[in-house]
């Protein structure tokens, strides 16, 4: 339980791979605050969650309107007096190519890719400083390290998160808090089923691999900091020279 009482606030938390991160950082014992929009979903993930013996509750918000994110991590800190992880999970993908995306596309993943982590972290990291100490975890994609073709907007979303997240790094570094990027490619997003062995199991990642990576990067001794993290199935055909 490396992370017995420690305080960890997942945005976009009340499914998928959020949910996932969720379950791994409290199986470390951390207490877990979902933060999603107001819903089933949300109350299902806290149900599911306390039913597997965590500590968590709900912080109902839109990331991408700031009143809701700070009175969202305030609700936390009254909560539990305290806040020591951020993972900036919340997100979404749209594709189309470049001359066919529409101005509410482009909105859609800028606001909630990028600017919901800008807020989230923006409110966070007060807390973080007065304390010394915190880590922050975002979620971005491997279409934040190359461009993708039918994907610029949502390309672009994650590049601006790397630079906003490295940028942050910089900053918090001197108040002992520590930023790291996973980079994931080929999450089996759907749920569907891949039999062990086979060769779509070499082509796909479970959300639990990638959160197993991200409690690996919470529950790092204090004294370490790990900055960008790629991570893909061996089979996915992506050259491995990354920096």
């Amino acid at each position: 339980m490396r992370l017995d009482q420690r305080v960890a606030l997942v945005t976009g938390g009340s499914r998928g791979l959020g949910l996932s991160i969720a379950r791994a950082l409290a199986a470390e014992g951390a207490r877990i605050a979902v933060l999603a929009r107001s819903g089933e979903e949300l109350t299902r993930a806290i149900a599911t969650l306390e039913a597997a013996g965590a500590s968590a509750m709900a912080v109902a918000a839109d990331v991408t309107r700031e009143s809701e994110v700070a009175a969202a991590i305030a609700a936390v800190i009254r909560a539990w007096d305290r806040l020591d992880i951020v993972v900036l999970n919340a997100g979404t993908w749209q594709g189309a190519p470049l001359h066919e995306t529409t101005e509410a596309q482009w909105d859609l993943l800028l606001d909630l890719n990028l600017k919901g982590a800008f807020l989230t972290l923006k409110h966070a990291l007060p807390h973080f400083m007065r304390r010394a100490s915190g880590t922050v975890v975002g979620i971005a994609s491997f279409g934040g390290w190359v461009g993708q073709p039918g994907s610029a907007a949502y390309a672009a979303s994650k590049w601006g998160l790397r630079g906003l997240l490295e940028s942050a790094a910089l900053e918090a570094k001197p108040h002992g808090i520590r930023v790291s990027l996973v980079y994931p490619h080929n999450i089996n997003s759907a749920g569907r089923t891949i039999e062990p062995g086979s060769a779509e199991r070499d082509r796909n990642l479970e959300p639990a691999d990638v959160a197993s990576l991200v409690a690996f990067l919470c529950t790092a001794p204090e004294h370490v900091s790990i900055g960008n993290v790629t991570i893909w199935p061996r089979a996915a055909g992506v050259a491995g020279t990354m920096a």
